[in-house]
């Protein structure tokens, strides 16, 4: 029984990316004395996976016999279900119906945009390019390394002091990332040895950005900036100018929001002819039956 499973889910391994379909005979996968899980069952339910998450799950035994386990306890706990007569209940058989409704909906509006033709917005891409430069350039970012001397356990004097000290030692030419690890109270400086990567500006606290974004040549090392962390000093590596993407790197993306604009225009639509069909009636009587109007409520009991 296990190798008959697993033959068959290598088959819809290759069949992960797309609508799962097959033309051969249903097969039972797993079966107890209740109930049998089939090939199509099976199906049916990968089916209610996002395309791109199934392969991860037919790829992985533990996900696959957790979901034959699942299909299990439903069929089961179902078929008990139907022997104590609940599915020939009026309001659980209405239920089941506007569930399959529910189903067939979005089935229905599934394949009815993927049936859809989008336009070519490739000249419209590069218009929204030209108009909006800004949303596609990076801003200016600079890659500098700090160490801080808080104030916490130190007067603001003290702190100041050794802050001068330390930079001293770094121009000296003692190493700064070494001074980092040894005089820095930033509580990361031990495994990053005071680098702070790239930034932009306002990422860090004001003074402290102004500063870093104010200096200009690499490898120098600034005068003590104070912030409400203490008294730092900042040793830039590199400075990178802000820099208009190239329009090639971002078109996909800029195609990809039309797109997907396109498409919630067109659903809109498709939603909107049927919630304006002028041949719509609503019952507002029987509606109105189903209205909680819960201050109305309170004030009748008041009266009481």
């Amino acid at each position: 029984m296990q190798k008959a499973i697993w033959k068959y889910v290598v088959m819809l391994c290759l069949l992960a990316g797309s609508t799962v379909t097959t033309a051969a005979a249903e097969q039972v996968l797993l079966e107890s004395k209740q109930v049998k899980i089939t090939s199509m069952d099976f199906e049916a339910e990968i089916e209610r996976i996002p395309a791109e998450y199934r392969a991860e799950v037919l790829t992985n035994k533990v996900r696959i016999k957790k979901l034959l386990e699942n299909l299990l306890v439903y069929k089961t706990m179902a078929d008990q279900a139907r022997k104590a007569g609940v599915d020939s209940e009026p309001l659980m058989k209405k239920r089941m119906e506007l569930a399959a409704d529910k189903l067939l909906s979005q089935t229905q509006m599934d394949r009815t945009i993927a049936s859809l033709k989008l336009p070519n917005f490739a000249a419209r891409a590069r218009e929204l390019y030209k108009i909006n430069t800004e949303q596609y350039t990076l801003p200016a970012k600079v890659h500098a390394s700090h160490i801080l001397v808080d104030s916490k356990n130190r007067t603001d004097e003290e702190a100041l002091k050794r802050i001068q000290e330390v930079r001293a030692k770094a121009l000296e030419g003692k190493p700064f990332d070494v001074l980092a690890q040894e005089y820095s109270d930033d509580s990361s400086a031990k495994e990053n040895k005071g680098d702070l990567g790239f930034f932009e500006a306002g990422r860090m606290v004001k003074p402290f950005s102004d500063a870093a974004f104010a200096m200009s040549v690499p490898g120098k090392i600034s005068e003590p900036v104070k912030t409400n962390f203490g008294y730092h000093i900042i040793l830039l590596h590199e400075k990178q100018a802000k820099k208009l993407r190239p329009f090639d790197e971002v078109k996909a993306e800029i195609v990809k929001g039309l797109n997907d604009k396109y498409i919630a225009d067109y659903r809109q639509e498709l939603v909107g002819k049927i919630t304006s069909d002028p041949s719509l009636k609503l019952n507002e009587e029987a509606v109105d039956h189903y209205y909680s109007n819960l201050e109305a409520k309170a004030a009748a009991e008041q009266k009481k």
